[in-house]
């Protein structure tokens, strides 16, 4: 979900406890001296669990919260470092002294517990060390931040019975609810409470091997008290099918004050989400709307806005607002064939979850993005092929039978492209003369069109490395020039750096007759700057029966990944994936430190199955491990085109090691093996895909543990 965001103050933050550890006063805390410090703080909201360390040249780490006055918040800050002797203090933007715990006679732990905070504004969460600037100590806290914050908008006090949310099923199956509330807060497996107070009670058959067929039920619920009125959009997930598998009918039930439930009934098949709603009013009046399952994008709902678009000009900003009455506004230019467009769509309140799709002059959805990022803003970038009106349309995730509302603010900005910034793209006409596999385009050779079409291009001597991987798993690149599925590798651009040129081109496609439903898997490597420093941006551009899905254009650094998939459905249909930059050295970008609560244990000596989907990209196991001991972690692939990876995250939640192929390019499956545990405490153990994010590969797997 969006992070809250707050403007930077104008007049400098006083912290008074810098000043008294840099003299190595920090105790006994009775007299706090103001001191200036830097602006800011790493922005943290209520639910989150962070992590940071303490040192001698970072002894204190400070954390800003926006609030409301009346906000009750809880602070727990631990480490297994006795010698850090952590205290925390809070203060407001004058630098006053809310509240603190400066005892250090606990020496692992600091502790402030339901704080109501006097005022609205930005609060700064300090933790640091006892010894301030002295000493030697050093190692790394976990901060979790709890509490109930009411953050603007309306609210309906509900005396009797709160809110509570419940969907139930009927076979061995994991569905998952999910609630997002009016203020941007959301409720789910992976942040199982959000800071207006709602809760996940359990995630129920997350682990097939011990699902339950009698009446699964998982329920979100908001404490009776005060709660943000609006908008509540309800997603339920068919996020792993386990050995049951096949469609599956549930019930949601929905009630608000303790009042009569209302309820609706639906069909999932795996895979799919539901969404619906529920509208609750200032004066306690709610009513649960029923959605559908979510079809995904489809502007030809949206005909009356696109015939009646506002205009927008080049470089400019306008602001306008999405809700359950109006979830959609479109607006026009007009730009010449050549030009680059940037379009950002950034939410300014309430839950809004935007949604940004480009249309061509003849109507056609040229590009769209749901999430940029890490956000729920949205964001496209294109080079325009023709003269004409082009229309942009400002949306939310699930169009029509979505939830979120709120205001955003929908800017444009355009650039012509020069000669050396962007690659020149290569004509793909009917009946053309087929290259040589290996060669680079000649002027006027035409490349064999095809079912599929992947085109990569740049405008340096770099050697980028294009790969395709198709639904059953078989990639095609420079080292596989064919799949069995009838993939061909047609140019490969400037590979190996040999004779290479710089306006190289690598061409992968599947003939007219060989369309294969399921997931497609697109990387672009950058493999060798073949001694060109120049900057490289690529173009990438994916067609299928002559339509263009994905068509990107991205800067990349040597040795950088990009990865973006799409889907092709049984019925023809077809669905661009998320796309972006992974470096699987490093497990943080799937963020899963809040799933860390809720992993599932396991032993030495154990061996457990699980699955990787598009909802489940990642699964996390704990075990108890002593200092000392050595340790095996073993996933293997079991079912469908999994391309498994493994990350080992130690007690104080810092990736100790990881592992993706066993041998590079010949056995996918991943090892960690004989790690020698440092600490004593809870290990973690991520089982996730090649890609992480934005990865394509799907599937069952068996990991396992053992001590050697």
């Amino acid at each position: 979900m969006k992070q809250m965001t707050h403007d930077r103050f104008n007049h400098r933050l006083i912290v008074w406890a810098v000043i008294a550890l840099c003299a190595g006063l920090l105790a006994p805390f009775d007299a706090p001296l103001p001191v200036q410090a830097q602006d800011g703080g790493q922005p943290i909201s209520v639910g989150e669990i962070v992590t940071g360390t303490l040192n001698s040249t970072t002894f204190i780490q400070i954390y800003a919260l926006s609030a409301s006055a009346g906000d009750t918040i809880s602070i727990d800050v631990n480490t297994e470092v006795e010698e850090l002797e952590p205290v925390v203090v809070v203060t407001d933007e004058r630098g006053s002294v809310v509240a603190q715990d400066t005892d250090v006679s606990t020496a692992t732990s600091a502790t402030i517990t339901e704080l109501e905070l006097p005022s609205t504004g930005t609060f700064y969460i300090q933790v640091m060390r006892a010894s301030g600037v002295s000493g030697d100590a050093s190692g790394d806290f976990t901060l979790q931040l709890s509490g109930f914050q009411q953050i603007g908008g309306q609210t309906v006090e509900l005396t009797e019975g709160g809110l509570v949310f419940e969907v139930l099923w009927n076979a061995a199956v994991d569905l998952n609810l999910e609630v997002r509330d009016p203020v941007g807060g959301t409720v789910h497996r992976l942040r199982p409470g959000a800071p207006s107070g709602g809760t996940l009670d359990a995630d129920i058959n997350a682990n097939c091997d011990a699902a339950i067929a009698a009446s699964p039920t998982e329920t979100i619920a908001w404490p009776a008290g005060t709660v943000p009125a609006g908008s509540y959009e309800i997603i339920i997930y068919y996020t792993e099918a386990c050995a049951t598998g096949g469609s599956q009918v549930f019930t949601l039930d929905v009630s608000a004050n303790d009042e009569t439930p209302q309820s609706l009934t639906g069909t999932l098949n795996p895979g799919q989400e539901y969404l619906a709603r529920i509208d609750l009013e200032p004066d306690g009046d709610w009513q649960l709307i029923n959605g559908g399952v979510n079809a995904g994008l489809n502007v030809t709902i949206f005909e009356d806005e696109i015939n009646n678009a506002d205009p927008i000009a080049v470089g400019s900003t306008v602001s306008g607002v999405i809700t359950n009455d109006a979830p959609a506004q479109a607006y026009t230019f007009t730009a010449n064939a050549g030009t680059i467009i940037e379009a950002n769509l950034e939410a300014l309140s309430g839950s809004l979850d935007t949604y940004l799709v480009l249309l061509g002059p003849d109507g056609t959805t040229l590009d769209s993005n749901d999430d940029v990022e890490e956000s729920t803003n949205s964001a496209v970038s294109r080079s325009l092929a023709v003269n004409g009106a082009y229309t942009l349309l400002a949306t939310r995730y699930g169009l029509t039978i979505g939830g979120t509302e709120g205001e955003y603010n929908l800017t444009l900005v355009t650039t012509t492209a020069d000669s050396g910034a962007e690659a020149t793209p290569v004509a793909t006409t009917t009946g053309g003369t087929t290259a040589a596999t290996g060669a680079t385009p000649t002027p006027g050779q035409t490349l064999p069109n095809g079912a599929i079409e992947v085109q990569l291009q740049w405008a340096t001597l770099a050697d980028l490395q294009l790969l395709v991987r198709d639904p059953l798993g078989d990639p095609v690149y420079d080292d596989f020039l064919t799949s069995p599925s009838g993939g061909i590798l047609e140019l490969q651009g400037n590979v190996g750096c040999t004779n290479p040129t710089d306006n190289p081109v690598s061409y992968i496609y599947w003939p007219p007759n060989r369309l294969q439903p399921g997931i497609y898997e697109v990387e672009v490597w950058y493999q060798n700057s073949c001694n060109d420093t120049r900057p490289v941006n690529f173009g990438l551009s994916v067609r299928v029966q002559e339509q263009t899905i994905i068509d990107t254009t991205q800067p990349i650094t040597e040795n950088s990944r990009y990865m973006i998939t799409f889907t092709v459905g049984q019925d023809g249909t077809v669905v661009a994936g998320p796309g972006g930059f992974f470096d699987m050295a490093n497990a943080a970008s799937l963020n899963y430190q809040a799933a860390l609560a809720s992993a599932t244990p396991m032993s030495y000596g154990q061996t457990v199955s699980g699955s990787i989907t598009a909802q489940q990209r990642f699964v996390v196991y704990s075990f108890e491990g002593q200092v000392g001991d050595i340790v095996t972690i073993g996933m293997n692939a079991q079912g469908g085109t999994l391309d498994p990876a493994l990350y080992l995250i130690s007690p104080e939640q810092i990736q100790i090691t990881y592992n993706d192929d066993v041998e590079a390019g010949d056995i996918p499956d991943s090892l960690i093996e004989q790690v020698t545990l440092p600490s004593t405490g809870t290990y973690y153990i991520i089982a996730t895909h090649y890609g992480l994010n934005v990865g394509g590969t799907q599937g069952t797997f068996n990991l396992t543990l053992v001590q050697d």
